[in-house]
């Protein structure tokens, strides 16, 4: 009798499900949405500024979520696909502020104290691969969210706190690389870099203060394909 012929595993086609984790740290500048208030540009924190200063940061930390997506892989080996992710996370950052001479501070003091945590991240985007048996190197490129939650406490006027909260999306890209343990199993690990422009966070002193987000990560997963 003929043998039956062998049909070969297409690995990383059709939909899956996953979780993963990892690292982020950002970049978080500050600036004053009226600058106009001091005659002035005044964004970064400097002994001697004569008035007061937004306070730039740059939290890090972990995040944990999960994934679901789908692939086309041709027969050619190219991939293209989609997927969406959702992160907690905890990246966080705290810094100090100064008012200057010119609001009665004392240079050097420090007299204003922010916090800044990224607590979620989302992203929905388009993956480009090339299957090697178990091997997908890949590229990815959409559009991504960021939720930020500032916290402030001061001392001057009088003993003060004040919070704000906001969403930063914009475009994000990544590279990464996926491997198939079985027909169903993949591993992956990717970096991605995330661009969610500014957000104002408050409406008070000088307009509130604008936020320019940028963050970077690395991230690892596990993924479950039907």
């Amino acid at each position: 009798m003929p043998e039956a012929p062998v049909v070969a595993v297409k690995y990383f086609d059709g939909g899956y499900v996953g979780i993963h984790g990892g690292w982020g740290w950002g970049d978080a500048s500050a600036s004053y949405v009226d600058g106009s208030v001091f005659g002035q540009p005044t964004s970064e924190c400097g002994v001697g500024e004569p008035f007061a200063c937004a306070v730039s940061l740059d939290p890090d930390g972990g995040f944990l979520g999960v994934q679901a997506g789908w692939n086309y892989v041709f027969d050619n080996g190219f991939m293209l696909g989609i997927e969406g992710d959702y992160s907690f996370a905890s990246l966080n950052d705290s810094g100090n502020g100064l008012f200057g001479p010119a609001f009665g501070g004392i240079v050097g003091d420090e007299q204003s104290h922010v916090d800044l945590e990224i607590d979620q991240m989302a992203t929905v985007m388009a993956r480009f691969g090339y299957v090697m048996d178990r091997w997908m190197p890949f590229a990815t490129v959409g559009w991504g969210w960021a939720h930020g939650k500032r916290e402030v406490n001061s001392s001057f006027p009088d003993q003060f706190s004040a919070s704000a909260s906001n969403w930063h999306d914009g475009w994000t890209l990544g590279a990464g690389a996926e491997f198939a343990l079985d027909d169903h199993w993949t591993l992956k690990g990717e970096y991605r870099y995330f661009d969610g422009g500014d957000e104002v966070y408050g409406v008070g002193f000088a307009g509130g203060t604008k936020y320019d987000l940028q963050i970077h990560t690395v991230r690892f997963g596990i993924n479950y394909g039907f």
